[in-house]
């Protein structure tokens, strides 16, 4: 599931930027791949994946089996950078820039229907690291840092796998005789 929230965002810059072509790759950006950077591409990166810690504790629900832990909500964070000539580099970011506030939120008919069936939603935020957040990026991917756009994309619901032979609990009784 997690791929194909990456596809989507991917897909969302082609379709809002039809003129440039398919010009946004997927790619780790990680110097330990060994897999060089493309040329005059822009490079979505997917460099974390966390739980939505406000989403975190919600209390257990009906399933098939019986009661179940609510489905997991994250938060991807993304890493968008541009290879190529730093001046062309500010132009292609600001168009992903304008794609991602122009659509904020994808909802199940924007998304692949196999992702629609598990997520209600994918929403997109700008994120503002401060230069030392930037720089422990740049360097645990082991490269020099570049000029990029950071964003954090929440995810709901990923579903709880459900197992046969969970009961339920269908009474709950305590019985207490006083001494003789």
């Amino acid at each position: 599931m997690i791929r194909e929230v990456s596809e989507a965002l991917q897909d969302l810059v082609h379709q809002t930027t039809p003129d440039l072509g398919a010009w946004v790759v997927l790619h780790s950006l990680s110097q330990a791949d060994k897999v060089p950077l493309p040329e005059n591409k822009a490079i979505l990166a997917l460099v974390a994946v966390a739980e939505h810690p406000h989403l975190r504790n919600r209390p257990l629900e009906d399933g098939i089996t019986g009661l179940v832990r609510p489905p997991m909500s994250l938060q991807l964070e993304y890493l968008v950078t541009y290879v190529g000539d730093h001046d062309e580099a500010q132009a292609r970011l600001g168009r992903i820039a304008q794609a991602f506030h122009t659509t904020p939120i994808l909802r199940a008919p924007a998304l692949d229907p196999v992702l629609a069936e598990e997520v209600g939603s994918v929403v997109i935020r700008l994120l503002a690291p401060s230069s030392e957040e930037r720089n422990q990026v740049w360097g645990s991917l082991g490269r020099a840092g570049r000029l990029a756009l950071f964003y954090e994309v929440d995810v709901a619901p990923v579903p709880v796998l459900e197992r046969e032979g969970a009961g339920r609990v269908r009474e709950h009784r305590i019985e207490f005789t006083g001494a003789p």
